[in-house]
Parts: C-alpha cells; structure tokens; sequence
C-alpha cells in the first residue's frame, strides 16, 4: 500500500505553512476522514488541491511525484476557482460577515417567536464554536457520525467542546449540554455573550474533571456542568478564555 502524506509533510515538501493550509481546509469543510482521531493521511486528489493552491514553487508534475503517493489523475485546479461555492448563487448575505449573519439570524428568530411562530432561540452556535476551537488548537474537525469528540488537535489530542449563549438576566443555574461519553482527552466549555460578540469564559477540563465535578442528571443519562463553575473566578481546569475570543472575533469577521 502506497504511504500518505501528512499535512505537515506535505507542508514541508512544498514550502508552505501548515497551519495556514489546515485553516483554509476548514473553510472548505474538509472533514478529518478518519474515525479513530487519527492524523489526517491526505488522498491524492487533496494533494493536488493544496499544491495548487500554496506551493512556492511548481506544481506537481507527472514526472516529479510524491514519493509513495498516487496523484490525482484529473488537471489540477486553479487556484483562483477552489473558493467558489459550488451550485450556490451570490445572494444580498454574500458580503456580510459572520457576525453580522449572526445578528440577522437572531434578529428573525426574535420576530418569529414574537409572531409566536417557534419556541426555542436554538442558532448554529454549536458549528461555529467547534470551528473556533479548530482554529485554537489548529484542530481538524470530526466527522458528524462521531460522537465522542469534536476535532483531532494538531498535537493529537482530541477535543469535545461545549457552548452556552448567555444574555442579561440568565439562571445562574444554566448548564451546558450533557456529556454521555468520555472518550476525549479535554473538553473545552465556551461562554459566549451573543450580544457582545465576545468569549467571557472558556475553560479546559479532562474527563476525570468532568466526572468529578459535573453532575450526573438520569432523566438526559448525562453528565452536565454548569455556567457558573467555568465563569466563577474560582473556575477548574486551564483558562483559555483569551485564546478562544481572539479565534471567536477572527471567526465572526470572516466573509465570503
């Protein structure tokens, strides 16, 4: 069987920046194909993608292969036509940035649910905090069938994450959504006040931390730690508060 190349090695083989490659991976939605949490092992067509598109140098050619990596039979593509969002039409949204996309969706949910038309506030938050985390911990996210965990960190570890939104006049009691497996190596748990824009807690915890200090509700089978433990000034774990908002800000200025 043929050996694959790392993002790392094949980084280092075009003289590009790896993190640099990996984040624009995650624009694309690239998925980490594995479900073990393994390092990503790039397919031949990737290969041909990222070179295209970063390579200081040449592009591949058909005489001068990766050693040990089948590469893509199709033309490369250039790298101008790899940021089109394939069958999807510019729409008035096209130039906002993602917080202002945010601000519009919480904005119709507010007018729906005063039509009295839905119920709940429920937004993509969870998506985009996950993508956030990709971003501090140069992290490639899981597949969605995956469970356990969220993304694979780049130093290997793999990392759940949980969100809460808060807003004026919230239960101290919140508590953020139940974990029932345990099969990471940290959880990252984001508070993040909408209206601000901003992270105002984040914190590391381990399994056995979670375990220890969470509480275990048998009504959700799940262990659920609350707002307050991570935003108290006394909060457990590795405070990651002004890494996760300088990721969060990056996220929400992004455009198309």
């Amino acid at each position: 069987m043929s050996e694959q190349l790392s993002v790392p090695e094949l980084a280092a083989q075009i003289g590009a920046d790896p993190k640099q490659m990996r984040g624009w991976m995650r624009r694309q939605g690239w998925r980490h194909p594995s479900e073990t949490g393994q390092p990503w092992s790039l397919t031949g067509e990737q290969i041909a993608i990222l070179t295209a598109r970063f390579s200081k140098t040449t592009a591949l050619s058909a005489t001068e292969p990766f050693v040990g990596v089948e590469t893509a039979s199709a033309p490369l593509p250039e790298p101008e036509d790899l940021d089109e969002v394939s069958g999807e039409s510019a729409t008035p949204l096209a130039r906002l940035s993602v917080g202002d996309l945010l601000d519009t969706y919480t904005n119709v949910l507010a007018e729906l649910r005063t039509r009295h038309l839905i119920r709940t506030n429920n937004a993509p938050i969870g998506d985009l905090a996950e993508f956030c985390a990709a971003i501090v911990y140069d992290g490639l996210l899981a597949p969605n069938s995956e469970k356990s965990y969220d993304l694979t960190a780049a130093d290997g570890r793999k990392v759940q994450v949980k969100v809460r939104l808060v807003r004026p006049g919230m239960a101290s009691g919140a508590v953020f959504s139940p974990l029932r497996s345990f099969d990471f190596d940290i959880c990252a748990f984001l508070v993040i006040d909408n209206e601000a824009g901003e992270v105002v807690a984040a914190r590391e915890w381990t399994p056995v931390e979670v375990r220890e200090h969470g509480s275990f509700k048998k009504h959700t089978n799940g262990t659920v730690v609350t707002v307050s433990q991570v935003r108290s000034s006394k909060a457990r774990g590795l405070d990651r508060t002004a890494d996760f908002d300088s990721a969060w800000r990056e996220l929400l200025s992004q455009t198309r």
